[in-house]
């Protein structure tokens, strides 16, 4: 029982510690975090058959380059920011995603992610901070490519990569997405 009240306490401090950080980036890391989130688009591009045109005919996308998730004994947690385009690739502002979690888990791995929003509703209700529930997606494995473009579900499509090695289950928490202006 205390055991399992430590993990909750800690879940609950991250959680804090998180809701706290910015969605923009300080200002002398901003150009590196829209060089790497342009990078990240074209490496979805070239393993998606079928992005380029999804994203040209949506609200926009959201480019998170570099998703750290962590897991310590009971408690864990994601955290990583990024930059919210519209189709044609204008930045419209940044966004950040983080959450804590609990339970039995272990390790360190990264990941990058790309969201398309279907609609101009979708990208309203993100900028307005009322995404809720979670999305699920597809991950996009390795050099040789991945799927096709994936179905938007709930006026979203969500793609994973791995930074390293091989990763699947894609299921975003949408209320751990947060939006910042330019």
């Amino acid at each position: 029982m205390i055991v399992s009240r430590a993990a909750v306490l800690i879940a609950l401090l991250a959680a804090t510690f998180l809701a706290s950080c910015a969605a923009a980036p300080k200002e002398d890391r901003k150009e590196d975090l829209l060089a790497t989130s342009q990078a990240t688009r074209y490496w979805f591009e070239r393993r998606v058959p079928g992005l380029n045109s999804q994203i040209s005919n949506s609200a926009g996308y959201i480019v998170f380059p570099d998703v750290a998730q962590w897991g310590i004994v009971f408690s864990g947690g994601s955290v990583g920011r990024g930059v919210l385009y519209n189709p044609q690739g204008k930045q419209l502002g940044w966004a950040i995603i983080n959450n804590a979690s609990v339970g039995l888990q272990a390790g360190i791995q990264g990941f990058k992610m790309l969201m398309v929003l279907e609609n101009e509703a979708e990208l309203a209700e993100f900028k307005n901070g009322k995404w809720n529930g979670s999305a699920s997606g597809v991950a996009v494995f390795d050099e040789q490519g991945g799927s096709g473009a994936a179905a938007f579900q709930d006026g979203l499509a969500v793609y994973q990569g791995a930074n390293k090695g091989l990763m699947a289950g894609v299921n975003v928490g949408l209320n751990n997405i947060r939006y910042e202006a330019k």
